[in-house]
């Protein structure tokens, strides 16, 4: 074609382009959003095995029943090969709605900008929003560290206060992790920190996951009192098939470093999925990883990881780690999620009291961290009470820590090859694939007189007061030296 004839078309070609992406809410540009492909895209089995990002999540359905499709946060439409049509190329965006947030607030923070990617030494990388430092009415928005507050006693009210968010800007530190971001407090549901996920539950939970709008206008979002940000699942007595719930994406995509998450409480009961987890592109080729997750009224936590194949762990793999290694019908040391159906490397906390459920709300929850490095990726937890004072001071020390839960070694499994450009989830699903399956379902069938798990979620609204999630921040830090 023409080099002219080409120009031409190409501003067409771009327009064309623009109206064909799926509307966001109230007419929102979709800043810093994943652009969803249609389900027409989703329908051709060649475009499944070839293209983008997979939201997989778990378990026992089948890759192709499961995946959702989506470009990652802040990913270019445009070809970087385009042809130089003798002018710079421009990108421009619109502001993001005030209700992406608490309606309830009156907002001056600008339009986040389109991302960047912000490489640091190592291996590991970082796409931040640019301009996070926000202004909003009544809220010291400058950055500052966490206030990763003990509580009183068991089942009292925590100290912490969250009447911050940092900046995007690196911050110094007296350790080797110098601090990223901090999000907590009256905006921790900004829509340049989170976008609410509100399609189909790719782990066919009985849910249905709504957008902003819906989630602050039926209650499911709030801050609560403490400043805590609040994700609950619908409690209407009866319902005819599904109940509301909130599912999260973080906006921030990154390979390598430590996020810190400090929660007050998690959803727990019959019927409940919640977690706490990541996932990278091309599912599983990205790599996931399970942070905090569990079913019904779990009393332990359980880490796994599930990648593309050929990342394995050592067979002396219990031996850097407090939790014990979960077996099942495949091999515990494959990650592999498509060697071992779905199962991967999993890590149960036989270790703790209080690290899922119950027994982690009444006592006052606590610091769930994630540490991805050159070396391998490790889990700790720190319960109310526990919680060690480098954490207190925003300077993590590690080795201050223990031993964690669960380490992963990067003997047979290099951490950037098969864990990369990952997103920070939380989500509550009801019954699903694991949750509602026979095995896991059976003490609760006794226990609520429901022989199937949707049943009890259709009936038994009130049941389900305790499915939420109190969270006091998500913290995220980067090294130089180790990532």
């Amino acid at each position: 074609m023409h080099m002219r004839t080409l120009c031409l078309l190409l501003p067409i070609l771009a327009a064309s382009a623009q109206a064909a992406r799926l509307p966001f809410r109230r007419g929102q540009e979709p800043v810093n959003k994943a652009e969803i492909v249609t389900p027409e895209q989703l329908a051709g089995t060649k475009f499944l095995e070839q293209n983008e990002t997979f939201l997989g999540r778990r378990r026992v359905a089948p890759v192709t029943q499961r995946r959702r499709v989506r470009r990652r946060k802040g990913e270019s439409t445009t070809s970087s090969g385009s042809a130089d049509c003798g002018g710079s190329s421009n990108s421009t965006s619109s502001s993001a709605s005030s209700d992406d947030w608490s309606p309830s607030a009156t907002s001056t923070e600008s339009a986040p900008s389109e991302t960047e990617s912000s490489s640091f030494i190592g291996s590991g990388g970082w796409a931040t929003p640019k301009n996070e430092t926000t202004t909003t009415t009544g809220y010291n928005s400058q950055s500052t560290a966490a206030s990763w507050g003990e509580s009183s006693s068991a089942t009292g009210e925590s100290s912490y206060s969250a009447t911050s968010t940092s900046s995007a800007s690196t911050s110094q530190s007296t350790s080797t992790w110098q601090l990223v971001d901090t999000i907590a407090g009256s905006n921790f549901f900004d829509s340049q920190y989170w976008t609410f996920w509100d399609y189909s539950d790719p782990t066919h939970g009985d849910v249905n996951y709504v957008d902003s709008a819906t989630a602050w206008s039926d209650g499911l979002v709030s801050i609560d009192s403490n400043n805590r940000a609040i994700m609950k699942v619908e409690t209407t007595a009866t319902v005819s098939s599904v109940r509301k719930s909130v599912r999260l994406h973080s906006n921030r995509v990154w390979t390598g470093g430590m996020v810190l998450m400090d929660a007050y409480h998690m959803p727990t009961g019959c019927g409940t999925w919640p977690a706490w987890w990541q996932n990278g592109p091309n599912w599983p080729q990205g790599g996931e990883i399970d942070i905090l997750e569990g079913v019904n009224t779990n009393t332990q936590n359980q880490v796994s990881l599930h990648t593309g194949v050929g990342c394995t762990m050592p067979t002396d793999l219990s031996s850097g780690m407090s939790g014990t290694i979960t077996t099942g019908s495949w091999d515990s040391y494959d990650c592999s999620s498509t060697n071992t159906g779905n199962q991967g490397c999993g890590v149960m906390d036989t270790t703790s009291d209080n690290s899922y459920g119950t027994s982690f709300n009444n006592n006052g929850g606590g610091v769930y961290a994630l540490v991805w490095v050159t070396t391998g990726i490790s889990v700790w937890f720190h319960p109310r009470g526990s919680i060690p004072s480098d954490i207190t001071n925003g300077s993590p020390d590690t080795s201050n820590w223990g031993t964690p839960i669960a380490h992963f070694p990067s003997t047979n499994c290099n951490m950037y090859e098969f864990f990369y450009d990952q997103f920070n989830i939380f989500d509550t699903t009801l019954c699903g694939d694991w949750a509602g399956s026979s095995g896991s379902w059976d003490s609760c069938a006794a226990s609520t007189g429901y022989s199937t798990c949707s049943s009890y979620v259709q009936n038994e609204g009130a049941a389900f007061s305790e499915a939420y999630w109190a969270i006091n921040s998500v913290t995220y830090y980067n090294s130089t030296s180790l990532v």
